[in-house]
């Protein structure tokens, strides 16, 4: 697999934004989840940055950078492979897929004229006006209170960073790291929403609000100890969606969010991820 960034978005006062592409050429370098959609067939994977909060609002970075790169790779990106890399592909046939936040930007795809053929959420945000999202999370009580000057660096990152280190890890949360220490202790105080989206126009951001009989074919993969995102979100999505004739399919797993991370094939979790994959090649290929 041949593995490429390019720039799908000038952003500006910032740094341009780049989408990391594998596609079958050459050796195989690809992450194995990525290797696994290249052998079921599909062309090319895209991996987009995006702008993170709270110095841009969800709305006008992550979810309007994870439009754009949509629109990019489906009317771009076709011809730059055609002629780079001798590879065909076809712009009306895309896919979505992403973990936590990842997933709902995948649901929130399905907001273009052109939708994806199919989705996957796996612990994904959604129905932004439940209380969930608005009061203290218990789970996170016991996170530590920081220094208000150790918060407060989140606002100085400007203009808006389109990277970060992953807030979790095999040893836990980093916080000595300032980005990390202001989500944990966002979600404690329950004020992650509010400060991401401080219009209060959530409805912008939640993909529940697009819920309709032509929503797209969804794969919906979460577990059920997660405490950052409540599995019974994934579990309305997927009834609120069948109720309208729309095909879902729902794996819940016995384990916390971020279960998949750092697994490997032949693994269970490795295995429930590309068995959405299957799902997604059903609808695409």
């Amino acid at each position: 697999m041949s593995h490429k960034e390019y720039v799908y978005k000038k952003v500006e006062g910032g740094q341009p934004l780049e989408a990391s592409v594998w596609y079958k050429q050459g050796g195989s370098d690809a992450p194995k989840p990525i290797e696994k959609l290249l052998e079921l067939g599909f062309g090319a994977v895209v991996s987009p940055n995006y702008r993170l909060g709270p110095t841009i609002s969800a709305q006008e970075g992550p979810v309007q950078d994870a439009k754009d790169s949509y629109l990019w790779s489906q009317e771009e990106l076709p011809s730059i492979l055609a002629k780079e890399a001798n590879i065909q592909l076809d712009g009306s046939k895309i896919v979505a897929f992403g973990h936590s936040a990842g997933g709902t930007l995948a649901l929130l795809m399905a907001s273009l004229p052109q939708k994806p053929l199919a989705i996957i959420d796996i612990f994904g945000l959604k129905y932004f006006d439940d209380a969930f999202y608005h009061n203290p999370n218990p789970a996170f009580a016991k996170i530590p209170d920081f220094e208000e000057t150790l918060l407060n660096r989140v606002r100085d990152d400007v203009p808006a960073p389109n990277a970060a280190a992953p807030p979790g890890g095999p040893n836990g949360p980093d916080f000595s790291n300032y980005r990390v220490a202001w989500l944990f202790t966002a979600f404690k105080k329950g004020s992650w929403l509010s400060s991401i989206q401080p219009d209060g126009n959530y409805d912008a951001i939640d993909p529940s609000k697009l819920f309709s009989p032509s929503f797209p074919p969804t794969y919906f993969i979460h577990g059920n100890k997660d405490t950052l995102v409540d599995v019974r979100f994934a579990k309305q999505a997927s009834e609120e969606l069948n109720n309208k004739g729309v095909e879902t399919k729902l794996v819940i797993e016995e384990a916390p969010h971020g279960f998949d991370m750092g697994s490997k094939p032949g693994e269970h979790r490795y295995n429930v991820v590309t068995e959405g994959f299957k799902f997604l090649a059903s609808h695409a290929i």
